[in-house]
């Protein structure tokens, strides 16, 4: 390796990956095969820009790094409220589906591939990974049910350090098989080290991750007593928290540093800090840069000439994983749990994988090619021979399989969320950015007519009063984008009204909502009218949300129904056919019908002026036009 040669591709791989990122970003697809094209394309297959194998064993090293990282961005992301909703089913995937597609896909390779048992045994358990960095991505694009998309994306997160444990385990096994197997006597030796080397990265990792965690959240606690936390001291605190628990956990135990950061990554997430925001989005940069890079080097050490060998096996052998081994994990690990079966039936479709089961599979078809050379002299010639095929058979069989479930992932999942009518489409669910008072009696005024409602808030305090009022809320930054993407947002959201008070929450929350759901589905009431684009859909009639706040607790106002818009002092929407409709000011498509029951907010004697939506842009008191 020359380092003239090393730092070239390294320098091409981050930088094309991230232009290619952003290319598919802002086309909304999955950048995953995009970026294994642009890696083929730049390897040893193409212009010979990119080798991977130029960097020799720090490559290994590089991976187990940036998994870890990847895991740790991902765990940062899991939230305990959603994750809350369907734990049974978590639970599940992670134990019972784990082993069901280990033990599946290994007989799948064997019998469909040919695959020798030690082989088709490694590549099963490498797997039993999907990848949040596969999953989210897709999941934000379709917006399935919240109950869903928690559920499929915590398994994402947490499956990915059990598959890489067990995998670096059976490679582990498989070594001291190939080194110490074949001599007389040496049984009771291979299965006692064996069984130490299966469960030594889960507890040595879990043990650190929870130190670690415990470390990281106390520099959190430091950092979060300023008014106004550093972002960048948040993000180095957190990537070197990170590191360090990657770190040790491998000083302990081979890839004991990724089930420690895992562990580390959950209980920093609970760590409420101002910064949050600032630190998921800069981990988000970090994981999107080092999955591009990592595609595009493994990719660039492929050999294209190779598909020229591909037979129907490797086609069944992916169809056998998607619509036998997968159906069967989904719905044995969901039984009697919260999913219902239009949920269960696309778990059992839905498993696409990524960036951690290339890798994976890379390091450990390297490390078991060097321990047969060293060790496998006891071995028949021609079980060694077909044995040697089988492992550089792997990096092949991982790239098909990768191709094949991204695209079921991204052009048939979307078309079966419609089907069984999991996506969101036109949701029904108001959500409300901003627990005050006058927040939680209209979300109890909407609950009490069946509609269904959300409130979504930074402050605890204020989530917990909401919650003792029987309101359901989240905690969060409502100016996190992929934050409220991913949990913050029900799913089914088709309403959003946002009046936190801030001015700079309100307006980012509103244009995320106008950006997800359309003209006329967001209003916004703040501190001051808003301009530009929200002017239109500002419903504060020029009065400051505190002052709305003050007087309605001061004059013990309340949110109400009436038949009638003029026994309301404000109209914020209405309900027809137990469906709720913003009340946009200016929106001249969504008229009250007659027959609407309007909602909004009314003194005690229902007396005052009401506010409507008319065609001038401006607010007017008048009585609603019909329909």
């Amino acid at each position: 390796m020359t380092n003239s040669n090393a730092a070239q591709s390294i320098a091409l791989a981050l930088g094309v990956s991230a232009i290619v990122s952003v290319f598919c970003r802002r086309m909304r697809i999955p950048a995953l095969l995009p970026l294994l094209v642009t890696g083929v394309a730049l390897g040893t297959s193409g212009l010979e820009l990119v080798d991977g194998a130029s960097l020799g064993g720090a490559l290994t090293g590089f991976i187990t790094v940036a998994i870890g990282l990847l895991i740790f961005e991902g765990a940062l992301h899991l939230n305990r409220e959603e994750l809350a909703r369907a734990p049974r089913a978590v639970w599940g995937l992670l134990t019972i589906g784990a082993a069901i597609t280990w033990a599946g896909a290994s007989a799948a390779a064997h019998f469909f591939l040919g695959m020798s048992t030690p082989i088709a045994v490694l590549l099963g358990a490498s797997l039993i990974v999907t990848g949040p960095t596969v999953v989210q991505p897709i999941l934000r694009l379709m917006k399935v049910s919240p109950r869903l998309h928690a559920v499929l994306g915590a398994e994402a997160v947490l499956v990915d350090p059990i598959g890489v444990v067990v995998t670096i385990a059976v490679l582990d096994v498989l070594r001291l098989y190939f080194l110490h197997g074949f001599l007389q006597g040496s049984e009771s030796k291979l299965a006692s080290e064996g069984m130490w080397v299966f469960f030594r990265p889960l507890v040595g990792g879990a043990g650190i991750g929870i130190i670690m965690g415990l470390v990281g959240r106390g520099f959190m606690a430091i950092i979060g007593r300023s008014a106004k936390p550093e972002p960048q001291l948040v993000n180095l605190t957190a990537v070197g928290v990170c590191m360090t628990c990657v770190g040790i956990g491998e000083a302990i135990t081979p890839e004991g540093g990724l089930a420690a950061v895992t562990i580390c990554g959950i209980m920093m997430a609970r760590a409420r800090i101002l910064g949050a925001t600032e630190l998921r989005a800069f981990k988000e940069l970090l994981a999107v840069m080092l999955v591009g890079t990592l595609f595009v080097l493994l990719a660039s050490r492929f050999d294209v000439s190779r598909l020229a060998s591909l037979t129907w096996k490797e086609g069944a052998f992916v169809l056998a994983l998607l619509f036998l081994v997968r159906p069967i994990a989904a719905f044995a690990s969901t039984w009697g749990s919260k999913l219902d079966m239009r949920e269960r039936v696309f778990a059992a479709t839905f498993a696409p994988r990524g960036i951690v089961a290339l890798s994976v599979i890379a390091v450990a078809s390297d490390e078991l090619g060097r321990a047969i050379q060293a060790g496998g002299s006891g071995l028949d010639p021609s079980v060694l021979s077909q044995t040697l095929g089988d492992i550089k058979q792997l990096d092949l069989v991982m790239f098909v399989t990768i191709a094949g479930t991204v695209l079921l992932a991204s052009v048939f999942s979307p078309a079966l969320a419609w089907a069984l009518g999991l996506r969101a489409g036109e949701g029904g669910t108001v959500m409300l950015v901003g627990a005050h008072p006058m927040s939680v009696a209209l979300a109890k005024q909407l609950a009490s007519n069946q509609i269904p409602v959300r409130i979504v808030d930074s402050s605890e305090e204020s989530i917990d009063i909401a919650a003792t009022e029987g309101v359901e809320g989240i905690i969060g930054d409502a100016t996190d984008f992929r934050w409220l993407d991913d949990f913050g947002s029900p799913h089914d959201v088709g309403w959003v009204i946002a009046w936190t008070g801030n001015h700079d929450v309100d307006q980012m929350a509103a244009r995320w909502a106008e950006d997800r759901l359309g003209k006329g589905h967001t209003a916004i009431w703040s501190a001051k009218r808003a301009r530009g684009a929200l002017e239109a859909v500002d419903i504060s009639a020029g009065e400051p949300l505190a002052e709305a706040v003050a007087k309605f607790e001061r004059e013990k106002r309340t949110c109400a129904t009436a038949k009638e818009a003029g026994a309301l002092l404000r109209v914020i929407g209405w309900i027809i056919n137990a469906r709720f409709t913003l009340n946009v000011p200016t929106s001249k498509a969504l008229r009250a019908p007659e027959s609407a029951l309007f909602v909004g907010i009314s003194d005690k004697n229902g007396e005052g002026a009401v506010l409507v939506p008319d065609e001038s842009r401006e607010h007017a008191r008048s009585e609603p036009p019909s329909k």
